[in-house]
């Protein structure tokens, strides 16, 4: 492609300061619900009934305790997320470290009413994410602050058929709260080098490119182009079903609904509102400019359904094995379209996910009465297609290697401790008028406190 044609093709795609605000654009599941499952990466959780986290996975397992039982704890991510990338006028738009480190905190509570029924709550959360870039960065119609945060309240019940079938079902609610912030970057730069490009070959005219350029031409790198903050809840639904060959030998089938997210918040752009004519005019699809004036903005947000097949074998009475399958419907997860008051169109990102899976499988090491120890390997397939990549999170494969350790005190309470390193794979792409290359990885650490009333 030539320079001249990559320009065209560039201020074609930014010719009003493009938004492009992915705040949820790369797979953001969230796995972190208790320390006891990171220890083994997550492997057979619907299956094994160690401690109550597992509970909040499948409620079925509810029947598997014969008496009230809490565990609480929290989850540390540590990530090390890298981007380097290059404007198409040479710009350098390269940061590091683009992911802060995070907690995710889990509560769980499980008590039985008799021997065939009973109920459990939990206090997770299962989506979430955040990236963060300097208001300066050349990129910042990309990258700019991202952030998600969702808290899942769980409330299920369980029953137990016989001796070999329990069945449960559970009801979410989920809280969300976002907000995602994009600055001009060196989008002004790159509109004026496109300019003559888009007159000569007849999609602007002089007059419009004069004005596009004039107004962009004010803008500075760290202008502020978007703004959207919103909170909302939303609610679903999970179940599960729990077979028990043996005391040894157990099998499991999960599912979590689809959550619908109906965001209705506040959005604000300092681009000119006098260019969203020249924008409508072009059929461009491009963001709508507020001129600094904040306006209603409506998103709805789609947190995908997920079933999940997993097993617990005890092999021998110090050795156990564990797996799992899980399936995530990512594909329900198209657009983001945000809309105002009058029907316009803020702004609209095609996402276009596709379907994804996660298999692991872990070993767990009974020592004696006080010591068990864990270790677990799984695969995480990114929904993300290659040519819908994102900065906001630049979503890859990732391969998690896992180890973890309970001790237990005595038969009622007990600490549980687990660690995880997660390596996802570089990946190279383009975005905007921008081509980027980004590797992550992350470390994570957990504990959680277990008691038995």
């Amino acid at each position: 492609m030539s320079q001249k044609t990559r320009f065209t093709k560039s201020a074609l795609a930014v010719a009003v300061a493009i938004v492009s605000t992915q705040a949820w654009s790369a797979g953001f599941q969230l796995n972190e619900f208790s320390s006891s499952g990171l220890g083994r990466a997550y492997s057979g959780e619907g299956a094994i009934a160690d401690d109550a986290g597992n509970v909040s996975r499948n409620p079925a397992l509810i029947t598997m305790f014969d008496r009230p039982t809490f565990s609480g704890g929290a989850v540390f991510v540590d990530p090390d997320v890298n981007v380097t990338g290059r404007s198409a006028i040479g710009n350098n738009a390269s940061q590091d470290n683009i992911a802060p480190t995070a907690w995710i905190p889990n509560l769980h509570f499980v008590a039985p009413i008799n021997d065939q029924f009973g109920w459990g709550a939990s206090v997770t959360s299962n989506y979430g994410l955040a990236t963060e870039f300097n208001n300066n960065y050349a990129a910042g119609s990309m990258g700019g602050k991202t952030d998600l945060e969702t808290l899942n309240l769980n409330l299920s019940g369980a029953y137990r058929l016989d001796s070999h079938w329990s069945f449960g079902l559970g009801f979410d609610a989920v809280y969300a709260k976002a907000k995602v912030e994009r600055y001009a970057g060196d989008l002004p730069q790159i509109i004026g080098a496109g300019l003559p490009g888009l007159v000569q070959s007849g999609q602007l005219s002089a007059q419009q490119a004069a004005a596009i350029g004039a107004q962009a031409g004010g803008i500075s790198r760290d202008t502020q182009i978007a703004h959207l903050k919103g909170d909302e809840w939303g609610f679903g639904w999970n179940a599960g079903i729990l077979y028990e060959l043996d005391k040894n030998n157990r099998y499991a089938f999960t599912y979590r609904s689809e959550v619908k997210v109906d965001f209705d918040g506040d959005y604000k752009s300092s681009l000119p509102a006098t260019l969203n004519p020249i924008n409508a005019a072009l059929g461009l699809g491009l963001p709508y400019g507020t001129g600094g004036s904040t306006t209603n903005g409506s998103l709805s947000l789609h947190l995908p359904e997920m079933w999940e097949v997993s097993g617990y074998n005890r092999v021998d009475p110090q050795w156990a094995v564990h797996y799992s399958l899980t399936y995530t419907s990512w594909s329900q997860f198209q657009e983001l379209k945000a809309t105002g008051n009058n029907g316009q169109t803020l702004f609209y990102k095609d996402e276009s996910f596709k379907d994804a899976y996660r298999i692991a499988l872990g070993t767990t090491y009974y020592m004696d009465d006080n010591w068990t120890f864990r270790a677990g390997i799984a695969f995480d397939d990114s929904p993300v297609p290659a040519d819908k990549r994102s900065i906001s999170i630049p979503d890859q494969d990732r391969l998690w290697l896992s180890t973890g350790a309970t001790y237990a005190f005595n038969k009622d309470a007990s600490v549980d401790v687990g660690v995880s390193y997660m390596h996802g794979q570089k990946v190279k792409f383009t975005e905007g008028p921008y081509t980027f290359s980004s590797e992550g990885r992350a470390w994570l650490y957990g504990a959680n406190f277990n008691y038995a009333f």
